[in-house]
C-alpha cells in the first residue's frame, strides 16, 4: 500500500478514484464495485450515453478521452487514485500509434502525481509473455514472445510502473475477460461462428488460454489500489485450464453450429478482426499466484465454459443469431 493511501484511510477519509475507460466493459463493473465499497468515482466519458451510465451507478462523469491531456491532468491532480483502463481497441489501426497515444496519456497523468504517492494502476495484458516449456503457468517475469504485436503494449506498462517518483503498478489482463454477457474477444468469436455457420479452432486446439471474470477483474484493480507496492505487475488470470478447442466447442454448442479444426492460414482468411487468429494460436497460461499472495485477491466468478453454454452468453448467442 502506498503511504498516501495508508494515511488517507487512517484518517477515515473517503478515497476518490479517477477511472479512464470507466464507461467500458470492465470500467462500469469497476465503478459499480468501487462505489459499493464506499469510494467515490469520477469517470472519463466520451458521450452523453456514457455520462448517463456513470450517473446511474452513482459516479460523476468527466467529459474527455485519452487525448484530452488537460482533463487527465486536472482529474489526476484531484483524485486519490487513478485507474487507467482506456485503450484504443481498433485492431485494424496502426498499433504503434495506439501505443504512443497511450504513453502520452500516461505521461499527462504521471506529471501530476509524481512524488505524491498517489497510486496509478494501469491495464495491460499477459498474452505477450512466453509460456513455460514444461506447461506450467508463467509468472510476471516470463520473457516476451518475439515479434508479437500486442507485446508492444508492455512499453506503455513499463512507462507507467517504472517511472521515477510514481507509485505505479499494472494488471496484465487475460486475453478473455468474460461475464455478464459482456463484449470482448469471446463475443467476437461467437459472432464469427454465427456468420460462418461453424466454430473454428486452430490445428488440434490443445493450446490453453487465460480467462478472467469481469467481476474478478474489477476486484483486482481495487485491491491493487489499496495494497500494491510501486513498480509491480500482476497477472489478472482466473483460469488457465481452458483449451482453445474447449472454447470453440462451447461456442458451437451455445450458437448451434458445427465445430472443426482449421489451419492458422484458413482462420486468418475467415476471421475478422485479424487479432482473433493470433490470440487463438497462442498458449497463454499466466500464473495468478502473485496477485493472490500479495494483494489477497482470489477469483470467484463462474467458470468460463459454464458461463458460455448455460450462463450469461446464452442470450448473447440468441441475439447474434437474429442479426
Amino acid at each position: 500500500m502506498s503511504a498516501y493511501i495508508q494515511n488517507k484511510l487512517a484518517k477515515g477519509e473517503k478515497l476518490q478514484f479517477f477511472i479512464t475507460g470507466a464507461t467500458g466493459y470492465i470500467g462500469l463493473v469497476l465503478t459499480e464495485f468501487a462505489i459499493a465499497q464506499g469510494f467515490s468515482v469520477r469517470g472519463l466519458s466520451r458521450s452523453e450515453a456514457g455520462d448517463e451510465k456513470l450517473k446511474s451507478l452513482g459516479a460523476t462523469p468527466v467529459r474527455g478521452d485519452i487525448t484530452t491531456h488537460e482533463v487527465l491532468a486536472r482529474e489526476s491532480t484531484a483524485a486519490d487514485a487513478i485507474i487507467h483502463l482506456a485503450w484504443n481497441h481498433d485492431w485494424t489501426g496502426d498499433y504503434n500509434k495506439i501505443v504512443d497515444t497511450d504513453i502520452a496519456a500516461v505521461e499527462a497523468i504521471c506529471a501530476q502525481i509524481k512524488d505524491t504517492g498517489k497510486p496509478l494502476v494501469i491495464a495491460s495484458g499477459c498474452a505477450g509473455a512466453q509460456p513455460n516449456a514444461d506447461g506450467s503457468d508463467s509468472d510476471e517475469n516470463a520473457p516476451l514472445r518475439p515479434n508479437l504485436p500486442v507485446a508492444k503494449r508492455l512499453e506503455s506498462e513499463i512507462n507507467a510502473i517504472k517511472k521515477q517518483g510514481v507509485h505505479g503498478c499494472s494488471i496484465r489482463l487475460s486475453p478473455y475477460v468474460y461475464g455478464r454477457g459482456g463484449k470482448g474477444f469471446l463475443v467476437m468469436l461467437m459472432g464469427q461462428a454465427v456468420k460462418l455457420n461453424e466454430s473454428l479452432y486452430i490445428n488440434d486446439g490443445s493450446f490453453h488460454t487465460s480467462v478472467l471474470h469481469v467481476e474478478d477483474a474489477a476486484r483486482l484493480f481495487i485491491a491493487a489500489v489499496l495494497k500494491s507496492k510501486a513498480g509491480e505487475a500482476y497477472n489478472g488470470v482466473g483460469q488457465t485450464d481452458v483449451s482453445l478447442k474447449d472454447m470453440a466447442e462451447a461456442i458451437g454448442k451455445v450458437v448451434g453450429v458445427p465445430v472443426r479444426s482449421a489451419t492458422f492460414e484458413e482462420a486468418t482468411e475467415k476471421w475478422s478482426p485479424p487479432i482473433l487468429p493470433i490470440f487463438n494460436y497462442l498458449d497463454v497460461r499466466g500464473s495468478n499466484k502473485k496477485a493472490k499472495e500479495l494483494l489477497g485477491w482470489t477469483p470467484e466468478g463462474v467458470d468460463f465454459i459454464t458461463d458460455i453454454v448455460s450462463g450469461s452468453y446464452v442470450p448473447v448467442a440468441a441475439y447474434l443469431k437474429t442479426q
